[in-house]
């Protein structure tokens, strides 16, 4: 159930950013073509010397009030464009270490400014603020926009073919990275409310990523939600329906306003029966892959994929073997689409509770 969290150790790719240090090292520059002047030598003397004894906060500050003073210093085109970049994953490892957001976007942005198409910083910006904040205790989503932006931008560079820093084009795994990348903007949607954009997330993400059962959780209760609310409007429609006279409902020629009532029964109840079917899909292929992994949340999505089951096949029969097929397939195994039948949709009320489980959900 916390797959989510192993993928992220996966996430971080051997980075060249999180090496312990290596690019933290004095760096000192070549000869001099010209003396400075004094005040520059003692100001970049200072540096030097912070440098060197690896007090890289000092010597940043140094480094900083050196330009400031010396903007066409001896030293400005170095410390500008070679010592303050290399020193980028000490301090982005150093704000991940104070777990300060605010400031590994900061730095992150940086680095992205000199170089877009970073996709170890765009993937690593990703797993923190998902970390740190959006499945933080309690959630935090003050930096959401900036997760999303780099999500969508590490997305498109490796549908693109791009590949982290140091990993084998050959053994990367580019579909689950992806998946990660969809799940993280679906979280952001659906904290927005945009509850449709949040689940063509999940759903590509469970598409790129079979094997992963919070996918096809969330996904499917997604469409449970969509179900019971489908399920309020046709009951409402057929109340409508069963108000008008017999004579009318049936005769051959009905009335405008009683066609567009009956009318809008059959849609939402075609409406019940699409979201029951999709919750099917979704929570068998969950149940199946869970089935070694007994949870209060499996035992209530069980019992509500029963439910629905039995609502559109009038019987349970065939559900324990989709749910075997789906625990024995590297894909997804759907349900054979069932044949018209009469059946009535369940009241909305009754599949609301076990539609949320109790248990703690799949991240």
């Amino acid at each position: 159930m916390k797959k989510s969290l192993i993928m992220m150790a996966a996430l971080m790719f051997s980075l060249a950013l999180f090496l312990p240090l290596a690019s933290a090292k004095t760096i000192v520059p070549g000869p001099i073509a010209q003396d400075p002047t004094p005040e520059e030598a003692d100001a970049y003397k200072l540096w030097f010397e912070a440098n060197k004894n690896k007090d890289y906060p000092k010597a940043m500050e140094l480094a900083k009030a050196y330009l400031e003073k010396f903007p066409s210093g001896k030293y400005a085109d170095y410390l500008k464009n070679k010592w303050i970049p290399g020193m980028d994953p000490f301090f982005f490892n150093k704000a991940v270490e104070a777990k300060n957001v605010p400031e590994i976007i900061r730095i992150g942005k940086a680095v992205l400014g000199r170089d877009p198409d970073n996709l170890d910083y765009l993937s690593a910006l990703v797993v923190q603020i998902r970390t740190l904040e959006l499945f933080g205790n309690p959630p935090n989503f003050a930096h959401a926009g900036e997760a999303a932006e780099f999500a969508e931008r590490a997305i498109r560079l490796i549908e693109a073919g791009k590949v982290p820093t140091g990993a084998d084009p050959q053994k990367f795994n580019k579909n689950v990275t992806l998946g990660y990348m969809h799940q993280t903007l679906a979280v952001i949607y659906e904290h927005d409310k945009n509850i449709d954009k949040a689940l063509a997330e999940y759903e590509k993400a469970a598409a790129l990523d079979p094997s992963n059962v919070t996918y096809f959780f969330h996904s499917g209760r997604i469409h449970n939600d969509k179900y019971n609310a489908a399920a309020q409007k046709y009951e409402a429609a057929q109340k409508k329906v069963d108000a008008i006279p017999e004579a009318d409902r049936n005769a051959a020629e009905p009335k405008p306003e009683v066609k567009a009532a009956v009318d809008e029964a059959k849609a939402a109840l075609a409406e019940v029966k699409s979201q029951a079917e999709a919750v099917i899909n979704n929570w068998a292929r969950y149940v199946g892959l869970t089935t070694d992994k007994p949870s209060e949340a499996r035992t209530t999505v069980l019992g509500v994929v029963t439910g629905l089951y039995k609502f559109l096949n009038n019987k349970d029969e065939g559900l324990q073997k989709l749910i075997d097929d789906n625990k024995a397939s590297p894909t997804p195994v759907k349900m054979t689409h069932p044949q018209e039948t009469p059946a009535q949709p369940k009241p909305a009320a009754e599949t609301n509770a076990a539609a949320k489980p109790n248990g703690k959900k799949p991240r």
